[in-house]
């Protein structure tokens, strides 16, 4: 996975000879507001018995327009997950409850990369802070090895956003967010 957003974000970061207009998809002084749910997830909690769909909006703003026909976007990022463990001993049922809550700061290169109609292609880097939360019922004494912790995070992401009219349209992204892959609605304002 780590491969593949480098891949695309030297494409999208190194490649002059695609120039194209980007201001079609997204330009200078556009917002844009992304709604989306995700699979795969943080900290890699696996083997829990249930996990709540990621969910994720982020925010861009159409910073400034570049000569070489890409936009710099500037905006934020808040996602939620939870996961739930079921933990059977001997002496009764008890639950182990997880949560991540991710609030950051992110900053994107829009390119017209594939020279589609009504695509907007981007990656960028996103600075957030994951906050965990938990809640269980173990028993005293219970021998525990999960430690995570809240904690400040870099990541990258790539994506793309097709326009079904000017203003609305359905976006994939890949990254290190509250999920690796989120698909959602886009909404240009």
């Amino acid at each position: 996975m780590k491969h593949i957003l480098a891949l695309i974000a030297l494409l999208l970061f190194t490649s002059s000879s695609f120039a194209q207009n980007t201001s079609d998809t997204f330009g200078e002084g556009d917002h844009v507001i992304g709604l989306g749910l995700g699979v795969g997830g943080v900290f890699g909690f696996s083997g829990y018995d249930t996990q709540t769909p990621a969910f994720g909006i982020h925010y861009d703003y159409g910073f400034k327009e570049l000569g070489m026909g890409g936009v710099i976007g500037l905006g934020g990022y808040l996602g939620r997950k939870g996961y739930d463990y079921d933990i059977v001993l001997p002496n009764g049922k008890y639950y182990d409850k997880w949560s991540i809550t991710i609030l950051g700061a992110r900053g994107s290169f829009h390119y017209d990369l594939l020279k589609v109609d009504n695509l907007d292609t981007y990656g960028g880097a996103m600075l957030a802070f994951h906050i965990l939360n938990s809640k269980n019922n173990l028993p005293s004494g219970y021998m525990y090895s999960r430690t995570y912790s809240s904690a400040l995070y870099a990541s990258l992401f790539a994506g793309m956003k097709y326009y079904f009219t000017d203003n609305v349209g359905a976006f994939l992204e890949l990254g290190y967010g509250v999920s690796w892959a989120t698909v959602g609605a886009s909404f240009k304002f």
